[in-house]
C-alpha cells in the first residue's frame, strides 16, 4: 500500500523553516509552482501584510487585537511571514465572554499567544500545502495542523476560504474561524489523525521551541 508522506520535501523545507532542525535540506531557491514572485521594485512599493489587512475591510477585530498585543510593528518589520487571518465574522463567532477576556489589557499575554498562533515565520504558498498533511511550528512556540488533502485547506479546525494574498513581506490566508492554541490538534499530538493518512511525522527539534514572543522580539527564523 502506497504510504502518503506527511509533508512533501518542498513543503517540509519551506513550511517549517521557522523551527531549527526540522528540515535537513535548505528551502528551495525557486518559487513554488503556481506563484508569481514580486520583482524587487514591486516588493519595494507593495503594502505590508498589516496594510493589506487594513485595506481589505474584513479584519478590523484582528487588527485591533494586534494593536492591543503590540504586534502590529512586529509583523510589519518581518522579512517573510505567513498570517492565517480570521475574519471579523470568525471573531464574532467566539463567545462574547472570550472576546471580552482576550481584549482586556490584563490578559495581553494570552492575546499575544493566540495571535502568534496564527503566524508562521516563513512565506508559504498554497501549492506547498495542497496534498500534504502535518504539524507546522508557529511563532507562538506551538504547532498548527495543516491538512491539504481535502477539497479545501484546513488549519486545525478552521478552513482557508481565500489564500495566497501576497504582500511586501509575506502571504495572507483568510480563515473562517479563530485558531485555539489550547485545542490545536498538532500541539496535542493527534496520533489518530496522523495514522489516518499513514504518514511519518517530520523530525522534531531536540530542544523545545521558544515560548511566546515579547512585543519587540523578531519572529523565529532558521539558524544559519
Amino acid at each position: 500500500m502506497l504510504k502518503t508522506a506527511m509533508m512533501s520535501a518542498v513543503a517540509t523545507a519551506a513550511l517549517i523553516a521557522a523551527a531549527p532542525a526540522l528540515a535537513q535540506d535548505p528551502p528551495p531557491t525557486t518559487p513554488p509552482a503556481g506563484t508569481v514572485p514580486m520583482t524587487q521594485q514591486e516588493a519595494a512599493t507593495a503594502p505590508s501584510v498589516t496594510e493589506v489587512l487594513r485595506a481589505d475591510g474584513r479584519f478590523t477585530i484582528l487588527l485591533a487585537a494586534l494593536e492591543q498585543a503590540e504586534l502590529t510593528s512586529v509583523l510589519e518589520n518581518q522579512a517573510a511571514v505567513s498570517i492565517f487571518a480570521p475574519t471579523d465574522d470568525a471573531f464574532a463567532a467566539l463567545p462574547e465572554a472570550d472576546r471580552t477576556r482576550l481584549m482586556d489589557p490584563a490578559n495581553v499575554g494570552e492575546l499575544r499567544e493566540l495571535l502568534l498562533h496564527h503566524v508562521i515565520a516563513a512565506d508559504v504558498a498554497s501549492d506547498q500545502i495542497v496534498g500534504t498533511r502535518g504539524g507546522v511550528p508557529t511563532a507562538a512556540g506551538g504547532q498548527v495542523q495543516f491538512d491539504g488533502t481535502g477539497d479545501a485547506i484546513r488549519v486545525d479546525a478552521a478552513t482557508v476560504v481565500e489564500g495566497d494574498i501576497q504582500t511586501a513581506n509575506g502571504t495572507i490566508f483568510v480563515l473562517d474561524a479563530v485558531l485555539n492554541p489550547a485545542a490545536s490538534r498538532a500541539a496535542m499530538g493527534d496520533e489518530e489523525a496522523a495514522a489516518a493518512v499513514e504518514s511519518t511525522p517530520p523530525t522534531l527539534p531536540e530542544e523545545p521551541t521558544e515560548d511566546a514572543m515579547e512585543p519587540n522580539d523578531p519572529l523565529p527564523t532558521t539558524p544559519r
